[in-house]
Parts: C-alpha cells; sequence; structure tokens
C-alpha cells in the first residue's frame, strides 16, 4: 500500500510540474534563432518527463516494485521518448487531416450522393469524418500505443515484436481506454472552462479554485488507473501480504 501511495505522491507533484513546463512553453518567444533552440529543448524536456513518469507507473503496474520500475524506465527511457515523439507525429497528422478536410468533403459528399440518388451535404461528410477521426484519437491509437509504452517500459526495443498487441485485442480495454480518457482530458476541462453564475468574487474566486482541484484530482487518478489497466494490473506491494510460519 505504500508504494501505491508513493507512487500517488509522485504524478500528484509530478504532473503539476510538467503541466506549469507546458504552460511555460506555450508562452515562449520563438522570434530568433536562440530562441528557438531554447523553445524545442523545454518541448524535448517536457516529452521526456511525460515519458519518463507515465513510463514509470506502467512499469510498476507490470509488476515490479518502485525501485525496480524506475531503474527499468531510466533504462528503456529512449525508446519511450522515440515512441512518445512518433505519437505526436501520429496526432499531427490526425489535427491536418481534420482541418484539411473542408476540400474534401464537397468532392465527397458528390460521389455520395452520385452513389446513393440522394443529395448528401457536404457538412455531413464533414461530421462523419470528424467522428472517423474522434475514434482513432480517443479509442482506436490509445489502445494501440499504451500497450506498446506498458511493454518498452519494461522490455525496451525488444518489446516491438507484437505480443502487446494482445491487451489491444480486447473490446473491453477499448471501452475502458474510451472512458478513462474523458474522465482525465474532457471532464477536466469542461469543469475549468465552466463558470457558475457567482456575483461575488471571493465566491467565484473559491469555485475556480475547487473546480480546477478537482479537475486535476481526476486528471491524475484517471491516468493512473489507465496505466493500470494497460499494464497486467496485479502490482507487487513492497513487503509480502502474509508471513511464513517457522
Amino acid at each position: 500500500m505504500r508504494s501505491r501511495i508513493a507512487l500517488l505522491i509522485a504524478h500528484l507533484v509530478g504532473n503539476v510540474l510538467l503541466l506549469w513546463l507546458g504552460y511555460y512553453w506555450l508562452g515562449l518567444d520563438e522570434s530568433d534563432a536562440g530562441h528557438l533552440i531554447w523553445s524545442a529543448l523545454v518541448a524535448l524536456t517536457l516529452i521526456v518527463g511525460i515519458a519518463a513518469l507515465h513510463g514509470f507507473a506502467l512499469a510498476y503496474f507490470s509488476g515490479l516494485t518502485l525501485k525496480q520500475a524506475a531503474n527499468k524506465v531510466a533504462h528503456n527511457l529512449l525508446p519511450l521518448v522515440v515512441l512518445s515523439l512518433l505519437t505526436l507525429l501520429l496526432y499531427g497528422g490526425l489535427t491536418w487531416a481534420s482541418q484539411s478536410f473542408g476540400k474534401a468533403a464537397y468532392v465527397a459528399s458528390s460521389s455520395a450522393t452520385l452513389a446513393l440518388r440522394k443529395p448528401i451535404p457536404p457538412s455531413a461528410a464533414q461530421r462523419v469524418f470528424e467522428a472517423f477521426l474522434g475514434l482513432l484519437r480517443w479509442v482506436a491509437l490509445p489502445s494501440l500505443l499504451l500497450p506498446l509504452a506498458a511493454a518498452i517500459s519494461v522490455e525496451g526495443w525488444r518489446a516491438c515484436n507484437g505480443r502487446f498487441l494482445q491487451k489491444s485485442k480486447r473490446c473491453l480495454y477499448w471501452i475502458q481506454v474510451a472512458l478513462l480518457l474523458a474522465v482525465a482530458i474532457r471532464l477536466p476541462f469542461k469543469l475549468f472552462f465552466w463558470v457558475p453564475h457567482i456575483s461575488a468574487f471571493s465566491g467565484q474566486m473559491a469555485s475556480f479554485l475547487l473546480r480546477a482541484g478537482l479537475g486535476y484530482l481526476l486528471f491524475v487518478t484517471a491516468a493512473l488507473a489507465l496505466d493500470f489497466f494497460t499494464s497486467s494490473g496485479n502490482p507487487r506491494e513492497t513487503q509480502p501480504t502474509t508471513v511464513a510460519s517457522p
């Protein structure tokens, strides 16, 4: 139990630092080469921090002790960072596809109208395409990439042998991923940007602090639950639960 509490504290503190670093990076000036290099270094530090923190949880939930998990992640940090960069490229490609589909929506709607002999507006084609991208973003890609990250956190480069796909074959796991990502990302954002009708400034500040704190706790606990279900889900305790009789 103490190891799980230590892991929770590490994530509560570590994610605060990572969020602050991300906020700092968003405000950096990139007007010249020096500032651009500094921005790239900060972004790389952020990626390494995310890979190390969540790789640590994935390794621990695979059945290792905290010390063993830390050693494994330190040894396998490079492949975890490479996977993180590839993930960013994939999601960047999805964002580009979403922004570039406007013109293609007219072509798709025209083709569908000819094939079905029924008017299909471009907005309908756009909605179908956005729904498809949403499934890729929130279900398919996470359900494939998270088990790979869990395997890499323990096995390193050897994890790229296809065995991690065993977890991705379970329909229940895909549902767990979608629900936990919604709790970890979408729900905290809704809480953060929801503004209740409170006239007093003290009430507004109290509401903001409460919503921000609750959203952050939801984010951390749901992210840890996602790491838990992605790995074996049977972490070892630092002490045995039973003691052999003499």
